[in-house]
């Protein structure tokens, strides 16, 4: 992510309500992708310094402090990111509270992210992406559901709310032998099935999906209960980005599509702090994994010397190398 400043010249974050040196409010808009200073107006209304006249989130007085914008002719009172939530946990119980805003503070840095890349929020019908934050009975056993699986469904994305806790994901991850396992990683693959949709599904780029990850029509139950009952195949760090991308070609398609999202935005806020120099050709690819591959020798290095596991555990193999390819030829010749 790039970096931010307000008007007063102190540096500022994505996540930030006020400036922590002249206390001035901040606001950030999603059209522009820009974090405005603003002054709060009557009715949840507010004005940046260049004149600029806003509404503000519903939620900005909500314990998450949505701090997003919207225009002032909207007619919603919820910002862009707040109302594709269509279902959230249980606010009567404190943790659930809690779970929301990290659940929204994640969702929100990733829909930046793709924003920031041009890609739809949008299905194909034009109805928007959706979600739901739910609960299973192993961490409330007032509710229904047994358990709760993320997914993706014609637009509906869900997450198991317990993914919020740090502690929870920690006991997955090592249950499920994962070197890596975040709440923004989740985003980002359940939008890779979403993108699957928009981007591969009917449309010229299915064969050279199919050529590269597979047939997506083989029995998605089976596969994933073949990889759940005996694992990866052995040769998997060869030909995948990871373990789970092994299961079946949709779930591959998802972990390297999150993949490409994380090397993405960690490129951006790389050059943005003047760790890298910013690539002469953004739509060059060898170029673009270049830079990666010179980053995380840095990213791993600091890591080991404060004593942390490699914050980059992954190996690209150049079947892995195409695949990443077809996402990034997809995504810029959106953007054209």
């Amino acid at each position: 992510m790039k970096r931010f400043f307000c008007t007063c010249g102190q540096e500022i974050f994505f996540e930030n309500t006020h400036c922590n040196r002249c206390g001035s409010l901040l606001g950030f808009d999603p059209e522009s992708l820009e974090l405005h200073a603003i002054e709060a107006l009557p009715d949840s209304r507010a004005r940046t310094i260049s004149g600029k006249t806003y509404r503000r989130c519903a939620h900005h007085q909500h314990d998450m402090q949505c701090n997003w914008l919207m225009a002032d002719d909207e007619s919603q009172i919820q910002c862009i990111s707040c109302r594709m939530t269509r279902v959230i946990p249980d606010q009567n119980l404190l943790r659930n509270v809690r779970r929301w805003s990290v659940l929204e503070s994640s969702k929100k840095r990733m829909l930046h992210g793709v924003l920031s890349l041009g890609l739809p929020v949008q299905q194909r019908n034009g109805q928007p992406l959706e979600f739901r934050f739910l609960e299973d009975k192993w961490s409330n056993p007032e509710v229904q559901d047994e358990q709760v699986l993320s997914g993706h469904l014609n637009g509906v994305i869900t997450l198991n709310a317990a993914e919020a806790d740090s502690s929870y994901r920690e006991a997955t991850r090592e249950a499920m032998n994962e070197p890596y396992r975040t709440l923004l990683g989740h985003f980002r693959h359940e939008m890779g099935h979403f993108y699957w949709d928009r981007l591969i599904a009917n449309s010229p780029s299915h064969a050279a999906f199919r050529k590269l990850f597979g047939d997506e029509t083989t029995d998605y139950q089976a596969a994933l209960q073949h990889y759940y009952q005996h694992g990866p195949r052995p040769d998997w760090q060869e030909f995948f980005i990871s373990a789970y991308a092994s299961a079946h070609p949709l779930e591959d398609w998802a972990e390297t599509w999150a993949h490409y999202l994380l090397m993405q935005e960690t490129l951006q806020t790389a050059v943005s702090f003047d760790m890298i120099t910013h690539p002469e050709n953004e739509t060059d690819f060898q170029e673009w994994l270049s830079e990666w591959s010179q980053l995380v020798v840095v990213l791993n290095a600091l890591n080991r010397s404060i004593g942390n596991a490699d914050a980059y555990p992954f190996v690209i193999s150049k079947p892995v190398q195409r695949k990443l390819h077809l996402i990034h030829q997809l995504i810029h010749s959106n953007n054209r």
